[in-house]
C-alpha cells in the first residue's frame, strides 16, 4: 500500500513538473487581455453620450485604475488575513460568481442621462454600477497568482515577479486586438458575450491554479528565498519611507502617460487611436522591468532620460518647428524611458514575496493618484496642457543617483547655474510675451532642467527640480497666447493670426472671424460663402425651424433670415460660452441676439425634439481625430431624417484628414433608402484670401428627391450612392476600416 502511495506521489509529481508554470503565465495572460479588452468596449458604449470628447478615455482610464486599486486591495487583504491556500481559492471562487451576475455587461440607465456641465462623476458613477464589480475581481489575478506560485513549491517560487511580465504582455495583446479584431468584425452585443466567455474561462483557470500550488506545495508559505540571506533590519520608519518611494515611482509615469497623450492630441496631432501607442510603450515597460533578464537596463534607460526629457523640451511647439511624426516619436520615447526609469527604479527595490500583493497594491494606488491628477484635478487648476512640461521635470526626481558629470564643487556650480537660469528665464519673460522672450525663457529653462539632471547626486536636486519645475509653468502658460480655458471636453484657444480671430479646440479650427469692421459678419472657414454650406444657408430662405449641432464660433447665425428660427446644439458649455461673449466673437450676438444653445449631446438633444421641424439641418461635430462615431450611425441619420420636414435637408459636413466619412455615410443612406448627394470643395485663392473658405466635404441627405432637386442643376453635386458595404450602427462601427479606405 506505501508503495502505491509513493508510485502515485511520484506520478503526480511527474504531471506537475511536465505542467510547469504554465497555468500560471496562461491565467495571468487572460485576465491581463480580458482587462484591456473591457476598457475600450466600455469607452465606446460611454462615448455617444459624451460626444467623443478625448476626456472620456482620460477618465475612463481613471475609473479602470481605481477598480485596478481595488483589486489589488482585495488580494492583498486575502493573502495577509486568510493563511490557508484552500480558503483563499474558496473566497476567490465566490467573488468570481458573485462578480459575474452583471454578465455580459451593458451601461446602467440608473444614474440618467449625463449633465452636460459636469459628466466626470456621471461616468464614474456609470462604470461602478455597470463594469466595476467583474472587472476589479479579475484585477486582483496578477498579485493573486504570483502570491498562491510563490507557495507552489517550485524551485524560483521564490521569485514570482517574472509572472507580471506575462501579465504585461496580455494587455498589450488586448490593446491591439480591440481595434484591430474586435471592433472591425464583430459587433457590440457579440463583443460582451465574447468577453463574458473569457470570463468564464478565467475562472476555472484561476480555480485550477489555485488547486495546483496547493497541491504542489501542499499549503506551504510563501517563499522568500533559495538560502538565508543577510537583510537589514526594516524599521517601521525605512518601510514607509519604501512605501513612499513605491508611490512616486508609480505616479509620476501613470500621470506622465495621461499627460503627453494629451499634449499630442492636442498640441501636435489629431490622429484616431494616437493614444494607444503611449499606452502600450508605458505598458512595455513593465515587461521590461519585470523581466529575468530586461532588454534595456535600468543604468541604461537612467543615462538616456536627461537626454530624452531635452529633446522632448526642444520638440515643444513653442520652442521649435519639427515634422509631425518627428515630434510625436520625440514625446512617446520621452515617456517610454520616463516609464522605464520610473518603473525599473521599483522593481529594482521590490520586496521578497511574502510583502508581493502590499507592493502591487502601492504600485497600483500610485497609478490611481497619477491619473486622477490628470483627468480630474487638472482640467480644473490649468488652461492649457501645463502639466505635461511640469512632468517632464518631476522625471528627474525618481532617477537613482547617477554622476554624470564631476563631483563635489562641479555638481554645487551646476546647481548653481540652474537656479540661475530659473531666474533669467522669468526676468526674461517679464520684458514682455513677444516671440524672442518666450523662446530664450524656455531655452533657459531647458539648460535648467539638463543642468539639474547632470548634478543630481547634489542634496538640493530635489529643491531644484521643483523650481525649474514651477518656471516652466511660469514661462508656459502665457505662451498659449490670447485666451485658453480647460473643460472637460479639451483645451479652447482663441488664436489671432494677422485680422483673422480664430477659434481652436484640442488642436482643431472651430471657427473664425475676421475682425476688421467690413468682414466682421461675413462667415469664413467651411461656412463662408462659396463653400458647400455656405450656399446651403444662403440659399435657403424658408421660414421655420434651422437646427446646428456643432456650434463652434456661430458664424452660420449670419445667414438667419426673419421668421427663421436658430436653434444650436453643443456639447462643451466652454464653446458656447465664448462663441456667445461678443468681447471674442460677434455673430450670435449681432445676427441671432439671445441665442437658443441646447447644451449636451446633439444626438440625444434632437431625440427630444419634434418630428418634422427642420427644414435645415447641419450634423457638424466631427473633429480630425475623436470622431463621435454614434452620429454617423444608421440609427442615427435615421433620428436625423424623421426631424426633417417633408422638404427639408440635412447637410452632414465630413471633413476628416484620417477618415473616408463620405463612404461612412453613403453606405448609411443607402440602407436607409435615402437620397444623398456629394460635393468636395477647394477653394481658390482668391477665395480663401478673400473670405478665409476652406476646403471641405460635405454630404446632403432627405426623404425624397424632390427635395434634392435644386442641387442636382448645379454640377458640384454629385449623386452618391453606397458600395455594398456594411452600414455603420450603434452596435457596430469600423473606424480602421475608415482609415484605411481614407489612404486608398
Amino acid at each position: 500500500m506505501n508503495t502505491n502511495v509513493v508510485a502515485q506521489h511520484r506520478a503526480n509529481h511527474a504531471v506537475y513538473s511536465r505542467v510547469g508554470a504554465s497555468p500560471y503565465i496562461v491565467t495571468i495572460f487572460l485576465s491581463a487581455a480580458l482587462v484591456f479588452l473591457v476598457q475600450p468596449i466600455f469607452a465606446k458604449m460611454a462615448t455617444p453620450l459624451l460626444g467623443g470628447a478625448p476626456n472620456v478615455w482620460n477618465v475612463s482610464l481613471v475609473c479602470f485604475q481605481a477598480a485596478l486599486l481595488l483589486g489589488y486591495t482585495y488580494a492583498h487583504l486575502l493573502t495577509h488575513f486568510v493563511k490557508s491556500l484552500r480558503a483563499q481559492i474558496t473566497v476567490h471562487a465566490g467573488l468570481l460568481a458573485l462578480a459575474a451576475l452583471v454578465l455580459p455587461f451593458q451601461l446602467s440607465t440608473a444614474l440618467g442621462p449625463p449633465d452636460p456641465v459636469q459628466p466626470t462623476f456621471w461616468l464614474i458613477g456609470v462604470f461602478a454600477i455597470s463594469i466595476a464589480p467583474p472587472f476589479a475581481v479579475i484585477s486582483a489575478t496578477a498579485p493573486l497568482i504570483q502570491s498562491w506560485y510563490s507557495r507552489s513549491g517550485r524551485a524560483d517560487a521564490h521569485d514570482p515577479y517574472h509572472l507580471y511580465a506575462a501579465s504585461n504582455v496580455g494587455s498589450l495583446l488586448g490593446l491591439a486586438a480591440y481595434p484591430l479584431v474586435f471592433e472591425p468584425f464583430f459587433p457590440l452585443i457579440t463583443q460582451t458575450t465574447a468577453w463574458t466567455t473569457g470570463y468564464a474561462c478565467l475562472a476555472l483557470l484561476l480555480i485550477g491554479s489555485g488547486i495546483l500550488a496547493f497541491a504542489t506545495g501542499k499549503g506551504v508559505s510563501p517563499m522568500i528565498s533559495e538560502a538565508p540571506v543577510e537583510r537589514p533590519i526594516e524599521t517601521s520608519k525605512t518601510v514607509w519611507q519604501q512605501r513612499l518611494w513605491w508611490l512616486v515611482c508609480a505616479f509620476i509615469p501613470s500621470s506622465l502617460l495621461v499627460g503627453s497623450t494629451t499634449h499630442i492630441a492636442t498640441e501636435i496631432a489629431s490622429v484616431p487611436f494616437l493614444w494607444a501607442v503611449p499606452l502600450a510603450l508605458y505598458i512595455s515597460s513593465f515587461v521590461i522591468v519585470f523581466s529575468k533578464q530586461p532588454a534595456i537596463s535600468l543604468d541604461t534607460a537612467n543615462r538616456l532620460l536627461p537626454f530624452t526629457i531635452a529633446m522632448a523640451f526642444f520638440a515643444l511647439p513653442a520652442i521649435t518647428v519639427i515634422p509631425v511624426t518627428f515630434s510625436v516619436a520625440i514625446h512617446v520615447f520621452a515617456l517610454f524611458m520616463a516609464a522605464l526609469v520610473g518603473h525599473g527604479t521599483m522593481a529594482a527595490s521590490r520586496p521578497v514575496a511574502n510583502r508581493l500583493t502590499e507592493f502591487y497594491l502601492i504600485m497600483s494606488l500610485g497609478g490611481v493618484l497619477g491619473g486622477a491628477f490628470n483627468a480630474l484635478l487638472v482640467p480644473v487648476i490649468f488652461t492649457s496642457v501645463l502639466e505635461y512640461p511640469l512632468l517632464l521635470v518631476a522625471v528627474l526626481a525618481i532617477r537613482p543617483g547617477l554622476r554624470l558629470i564631476g563631483k563635489g564643487r562641479t555638481r554645487a556650480w551646476l546647481a548653481a547655474a540652474a537656479l540661475a537660469l530659473i531666474v533669467a528665464s522669468v526676468m526674461r519673460w517679464t520684458q514682455g510675451p513677444d516671440g524672442q522672450s518666450i523662446l530664450a525663457a524656455r531655452i533657459l529653462i531647458l539648460l535648467a532642467a539638463l543642468s539639474i539632471a547632470m548634478s543630481w547626486n547634489s542634496k538640493a536636486g530635489p529643491i531644484l527640480a521643483a523650481i525649474c519645475a514651477w518656471g516652466v509653468g511660469a514661462v508656459t502658460n502665457p505662451i498659449a497666447g490670447g485666451v485658453s480655458e480647460r473643460s472637460f471636453f479639451g483645451v479652447v484657444k482663441i488664436i489671432e493670426r494677422g485680422d483673422i480671430r480664430l477659434l481652436m479646440h484640442s488642436g482643431t479650427v472651430h471657427g473664425a472671424q475676421f475682425m476688421t469692421k467690413d468682414k466682421a459678419l461675413m462667415p469664413t472657414t467651411y461656412y463662408a460663402p462659396s463653400t458647400p454650406i455656405g450656399q446651403l444657408f444662403a440659399t435657403n430662405e424658408a421660414p421655420g425651424a434651422v437646427g446646428v449641432v456643432g456650434l463652434g464660433t456661430g458664424s452660420v447665425a449670419c445667414y438667419a433670415r426673419p421668421g427663421q428660427d436658430y436653434i444650436y446644439y453643443e456639447i462643451d458649455p466652454l464653446v458656447a460660452e465664448f462663441a456667445s461673449d461678443p468681447r471674442h466673437f460677434t455673430y450670435l450676438s449681432a445676427c441671432t441676439p439671445e441665442p437658443n444653445i441646447v447644451l449636451g449631446d446633439g444626438r440625444l438633444s434632437l431625440a427630444n425634439e419634434p418630428e418634422d421641424r427642420f427644414n435645415l439641418l447641419l450634423i457638424d461635430a466631427f473633429s480630425s481625430s475623436s470622431v463621435p462615431t454614434h452620429l454617423l450611425t444608421r440609427e442615427a441619420v435615421s433620428l436625423y431624417l424623421s426631424r426633417l420636414s417633408e422638404d427639408g435637408v440635412l447637410v452632414m459636413h465630413v471633413s476628416n484628414n484620417h477618415m473616408d466619412l463620405p463612404k461612412v455615410v453613403s453606405r448609411v443612406a443607402d440602407s436607409l433608402g435615402a437620397p444623398a448627394r456629394y460635393q468636395y470643395f477647394n477653394p481658390t485663392p482668391e477665395q480663401a484670401e478673400l473670405e478665409d473658405a476652406h476646403a471641405s466635404q460635405v454630404v446632403v441627405l432627405a426623404r425624397t428627391e424632390v427635395a434634392l432637386a435644386r442641387l442636382d442643376a448645379d454640377p458640384n453635386w454629385q449623386i452618391l450612392t453606397g458600395d455594398g458595404g456594411r452600414p455603420w450602427s450603434d452596435d457596430y462601427t469600423n473606424v480602421i476600416g475608415a482609415i484605411l479606405e481614407k489612404r486608398r
